[in-house]
């Protein structure tokens, strides 16, 4: 059935990730009770009572969208989906089931079966499921769509491991996905995996040698295990792939100065208060560069104008004995 709602506290005992035997029998037993707790309502053998309850609701989302199958369902499983980021996982489950109801050919709702499934912890149906969705996208257009929607969610759930798989999945279906390889770049780097960062760093620059970031990323990644050299030409690569890019700016200059180079900094920190005005810790970066080069009048001065700016450096300011 598609709506079937025997008030709220039917489902306060729901548990969204199962963890033990009694959490599986309390889903269970509400499954049992309320099709609609199942991808696809459990296969059930509807009356004609039912039949038409789910006529009367495709009806009216029919005539909401104009006739649009497609666009009805789509809204359904974009309401699945902003549920399964709240991690209500029966709520998701009862609009991907209005979705696979108003067209069972769109793949959203067997996406949206899979990833619910897979976050309660069971692997085989959410294969089952995801096999399903990829056998409803011939263009396989949808299917990047929702694998990258599902790590997303992952990301925003801060799910490190269930986005690192998630993008794993797109890696096996899609094997030069950029975003993918430098997703899993990134968080292998959080993680302090070295190798695999820089593995899937590299394979980013591969498969998209002007994307700007990933060069950003890798030069972080160097930066952080004491490789000045390396980062600050990854650096240099993303400015010149960004001449606008404020970050590409801002490390390679951090990076100069770790490296004792003040005075090729100093341009780049000039870039930066071009690029941004307003933001007043560039001055006090570049104060810095001018102290370390003994121009103590320049460093008092750019102090003063990060001041003008709002920046707290007051006490540096004394520390220099800047007027």
């Amino acid at each position: 059935m598609t709506f079937i709602l025997a008030g709220c506290n039917s489902y306060e005992t729901y548990k969204n990730k199962p963890e033990n035997e009694v959490d599986l029998l309390i889903n269970e037993r509400l499954e049992a009770l309320l099709p609609n707790l199942k991808p696809m309502y459990g296969d059930k053998n509807k009356t004609e009572e039912e039949k038409a309850i789910d006529n009367k609701f495709i009806n009216e989302r029919l005539h909401l969208y104009n006739g649009d199958t497609i666009k009805a369902a789509m809204e359904s499983a974009r309401n699945g989906w902003y549920y399964f980021y709240k991690e209500k996982m029966d709520t998701a489950m009862f609009r991907f089931n209005q979705s696979w109801l108003i067209d069972k050919n769109y793949p959203a709702s067997y996406f949206g079966f899979a990833a619910i499934k897979e976050y309660q912890g069971f692997k085989v149906e959410a294969e089952k499921y995801y096999n399903l969705a990829y056998k409803h996208d011939s263009s396989d257009s949808l299917t990047k769509k929702y694998l990258h929607q599902i790590a997303k969610i992952k990301e925003d759930q801060k799910d490190t491991l269930g986005l690192i798989h998630s993008y794993y999945r797109v890696l096996s279906i899609f094997p030069k996905d950029e975003i993918a390889t430098g997703k899993l770049g990134f968080f292998y780097s959080v993680m302090n995996k070295p190798d695999s960062a820089l593995k899937y760093y590299n394979l980013t620059i591969k498969f998209a040698p002007n994307y700007d970031q990933t060069y950003i990323n890798r030069g972080w990644y160097y930066f952080q295990n004491h490789n000045t050299k390396e980062a600050i030409a990854d650096y240099a690569t993303a400015i010149e792939k960004n001449t606008k890019s404020i970050r590409a700016y801002t490390n390679r200059a951090n990076a100069l100065m770790f490296d004792n180079q003040y005075e090729k900094a100093i341009p780049d920190l000039k870039q930066c208060i071009l690029l941004d005005p307003r933001y007043p810790y560039f001055h006090s970066a570049l104060a810095e560069c001018y102290f370390q080069l003994n121009q103590n009048d320049k460093g008092c001065e750019e102090l003063n104008i990060g001041i003008q700016k709002g920046g707290q450096l007051s006490d540096i300011k004394k520390q220099h004995s800047c007027k």
